[in-house]
């Protein structure tokens, strides 16, 4: 293998790479996860850690860093407007089923919030860009 067009080198990593395709499939598995413990009855998913508002979080930090790796191409604020509509049809869902509004609201904040910290590193990173010096000429 061209070791420019390895996973770690400089070179680009072709898009139907093995790693490519193991990105894409874990996003879908992590949304199809995700949705299974949305409609599941509550006794029936598993409890990661105590808060359930965390549990939100860490679902959609985990999406959200999956959905990067799985759309390189794409533009990071598409991707982010995607999974804030998937996040905001599930949560929702939930009121046609009669739920009260406000703990979806607070179940969304936390969505948002693991989205949010998922994605932030990439905002700073361009920020920090943008004070490199020039390249000599």
């Amino acid at each position: 293998m061209d070791p420019d067009r390895s996973l770690l080198g400089d070179g680009p990593y072709p898009i139907t790479g093995p790693m490519a395709i193991l990105a894409r499939t874990a996003f879908l598995a992590a949304l199809a996860m995700i949705v299974v413990a949305v409609f599941l009855p509550r006794e029936f998913v598993p409890q990661f850690v105590r808060s359930h508002y965390l549990q939100h979080f860490a679902a959609f930090y985990v999406a959200g860093l999956l959905g990067l790796a799985a759309s390189p191409r794409a533009r990071i604020t598409t991707v982010a407007l995607r999974l804030v509509i998937f996040t905001t049809a599930l949560e929702a869902s939930h009121l046609l089923a009669g739920a009260r509004v406000a703990p979806l609201i607070d179940n969304w904040v936390a969505d948002i919030g693991g989205l949010a910290a998922a994605f932030a590193p990439l905002g700073v990173a361009r920020f920090r860009r943008r004070f490199e010096t020039p390249p000599d000429r």
